[in-house]
């Protein structure tokens, strides 16, 4: 039971401090939003706003249900194998979705560009918006695939490795 019995320096020990690296950044996020709807409250009507208050809770939630999963595994009360392997899936399926949710916000971001051109936020866009249609899909284009290579290579190197060792252990356990 080599998964369960590191706990400060494993693959989900390794996983723990990744995910708590980027978790730092969900409360200050909140709190700016905070601090921006108090301040201006017109704010809150942009669908901008909407927008990052949406992404910002989701990604709180997928933190939190990563953290207890790899809390749940990293239990010294000697886990099934079973267990283990569901855990490993439910966590595997999570990354993925978080990932698919990284290049999704790519996507929104585009179409909340386009679409609310005059309002709120958007109007500190219209030399973006003086440039041709075509032009500007492009670019969108163009960070959509940064994004998808760069969110690729940062997702194997902070999360996939580790997730393949574990893989690797419990198949050394059965």
């Amino acid at each position: 039971m080599e998964l369960s019995q590191q706990k400060s320096y494993g693959p989900v020990a390794a996983l723990k401090t990744a995910l708590g690296k980027q978790v730092m950044i969900i409360p200050f996020l909140i709190v700016v939003l905070i601090v921006q709807a108090l301040r201006k409250p017109d704010l809150q009507a942009d669908p901008f706003f909407g927008l990052f208050a949406g992404i910002i809770v989701l990604a709180s939630a997928f933190f939190v249900s990563a953290y207890f999963i790899l809390g749940n595994m990293s239990r010294s009360d000697a886990p099934v194998a079973d267990r283990l392997k569901s855990q490993v899936r439910s966590l595997g399926q999570l990354l993925w979705c978080y990932r698919l949710v990284s290049l999704a916000g790519v996507v929104m971001l585009a179409v909340f560009l386009e679409v609310f051109k005059g309002v709120g936020t958007a109007r500190l866009m219209e030399p973006w918006y003086e440039i041709d249609s075509w032009l500007r899909w492009g670019t969108y284009a163009v960070l959509l695939i940064i994004v998808f290579i760069l969110s690729r290579s940062r997702f194997h190197k902070d999360f996939g490795k580790h997730l393949d060792e574990i893989r690797q252990n419990l198949s050394a356990i059965e």
